[in-house]
């Protein structure tokens, strides 16, 4: 089993000592025992950039040290770091800072500068991970799908079951669907006093006109959403409630109640888009609808 935070760890670590070297991805995927392909989408899912990205500006960030403290020429900054020509340092850096190492130099001027990946902000589960969450606004989002009453208690290892079934089984015939190879999974937990929740594996469709016999359709109002990425090495329908559990109490108690923002409604969904799924990785983003007292929309 691939240890995900050990393999983010190495794979920092590993930039960090070759900030003076060129190194690839491939000797990077190397060094952290895993694939370029899972490497490149775990971190660009994580991180929100890729990794020889990350890689650039973090060679870019160290080399202000330099400019702003040392008398070095920039010629030799330029090779300190790992590049072949003066011009490609001075090219990479107006690209990165949108000012010259010249300018940055002897001016009085700001710049947004990246640091080394903070581990703290990674929120692991055996050979699952999660980082910051990021914000989307969607709008009014139309599902059909399969609707299940489920004991609270059950949690995710029933939903997970109703949602393989309905994947394999029953999305096919949902005529209207957008995208067949986006899952969802549409959590109502506004029985949950009760002690039950509501679950529906379903697809977006474009409306609920075709709602097949035996299914259910919901319309969703337009809603600003905190997004989690959940990253693994498992095939989608290997999730486990354990696992989603873990990430929820982490989604409420870690961030939610420390965030500024409340819940905006008494549902959540998650999002499985299939066609990046292999045997051995998988990405899922938890929609958690939010609200706060400067909200516009």
């Amino acid at each position: 089993m691939i240890d995900t935070r050990d393999t983010i760890a190495r794979c920092i670590n590993f930039v960090e000592a070759n900030l003076a070297n060129k190194i690839s991805l491939d000797e990077v995927a190397s060094y952290c025992l895993i694939s370029k392909y899972h490497l490149h989408r775990m971190f660009k899912s994580l991180t929100g950039e890729s990794l020889m990205d990350y890689f650039q500006s973090r060679k870019l960030s160290a080399s202000i040290n330099d400019l702003i403290h040392t008398n070095m020429r920039i010629v030799d900054i330029a090779f300190n770091y790992g590049f072949d020509y003066e011009q490609s340092y001075i090219r990479a850096f107006r690209k990165k800072f949108g000012y010259t190492p010249q300018k940055v130099r002897s001016g009085q001027i700001s710049l947004r500068v990246i640091e080394k990946l903070n581990l703290n902000d990674i929120y692991a589960v055996n050979n699952s991970a999660i980082y910051k969450p990021f914000f989307v606004f969607r709008p009014k989002t139309c599902l059909v799908g399969v609707r299940h009453k489920i004991v609270s208690k059950s949690g995710d290892r029933t939903a997970n079951l109703f949602g393989r079934e309905f994947f394999y089984n029953h999305k096919q015939v949902i005529a209207n669907s957008i995208n067949p190879h986006i899952y969802y999974g549409y959590t109502d937990w506004s029985g949950s006093n009760d002690g039950y929740i509501y679950y529906m594996p379903a697809v977006q469709v474009q409306d609920l006109t075709k709602v097949p016999p035996e299914m259910s359709g919901v319309e969703i109002p337009a809603h600003k959403y905190v997004v989690f990425r959940f990253v693994g090495f498992f095939r989608p329908d290997e999730i486990n409630g354990r696992q989603i559990g873990r990430l929820l109490v982490h989604m409420y108690s870690k961030w939610i109640l420390n965030s500024g923002f409340k819940f905006a409604d008494t549902f959540r969904f998650e999002l499985i888009d299939t066609s990046i799924s292999r045997d051995n990785y998988c990405e899922l983003d938890i929609y958690q609808p939010i609200t706060s007292s400067n909200d516009m929309f």
